[in-house]
């Protein structure tokens, strides 16, 4: 039988989020640490792997998956069938629709705001990548009303959330007091999911540090 293996960067919110999903699951794997910012993507090892040259990247034998939504999702498939991501599609479909919001909205939002200042290229963020990031926030807020992002009950999108806004919570360049049913979900996140301080506090903090080293506030 295959040996999973995780090519992360603790830094990285995705990275954290499959790390998070495989002591979730309960699942054994070996952790490779990738040092992003020192060119490890781009060696002509890793690029065999992942063109793209981003982390992470789960491996599952012959199985190469370089997105990180895709590998929480097959991973609770193929190895721990349950309600986290389950088999009934109208229930799917929904949490899918919380994966695709998180990549496309929340996180894409966070990131507007953050990427540019991490790596040099302003030490500023503009109110209107603010505003943005306020309204997925507002929305996000909803979703979490009846405890967790989709429902009464954890999936595997309320471990992509946690990814996302672990990182917001250490970058701390945005008033988070408004929206409180994510300051209770996030508590409860903290709690219910394994090694949460290991696999996503940690690397959420260094992100925190990378930000504001480069962060000016004016």
């Amino acid at each position: 039988m295959s040996i999973l293996e995780l090519h992360a960067f603790p830094a990285s919110p995705p990275s954290r989020a499959v790390h998070m999903a495989l002591d979730l699951l309960g699942l054994e794997y070996n952790y490779v640490e990738v040092a992003v910012l020192d060119g490890a993507t781009r060696t002509p090892e890793y690029l065999s792997m992942n063109p793209q040259h981003t982390v992470p990247v789960l491996t599952d034998g012959n199985l190469v998956i370089t997105e990180s939504r895709a590998a929480m999702t097959y991973l609770v498939s193929q190895h721990k069938p349950s309600q986290l991501y389950p088999a009934c599609a109208k229930k799917r479909s929904q949490i899918d629709q919380r994966l695709y919001f998180n990549i496309g909205t929340f996180y894409s939002r966070m990131g507007d705001c953050v990427y540019p200042v991490c790596f040099g290229k302003t030490k500023t963020i503009s109110e209107e990548k603010k505003d943005a990031l306020k309204e997925a926030l507002m929305w996000t807020n909803q979703m979490a009303a009846c405890g967790y992002v989709l429902g009464n009950s954890m999936t595997i999108a309320d471990v992509d959330f946690m990814a996302t806004y672990s990182t917001l919570e250490a970058c701390n360049f945005i008033n988070l007091a408004p929206y409180k049913n994510l300051k209770i979900w996030a508590d409860r996140m903290k709690q219910q999911i394994p090694k949460y301080a290991e696999n996503c506090g940690k690397g959420a903090a260094g992100f925190g540090e990378w930000f504001n080293s480069n962060y000016s506030k004016e």
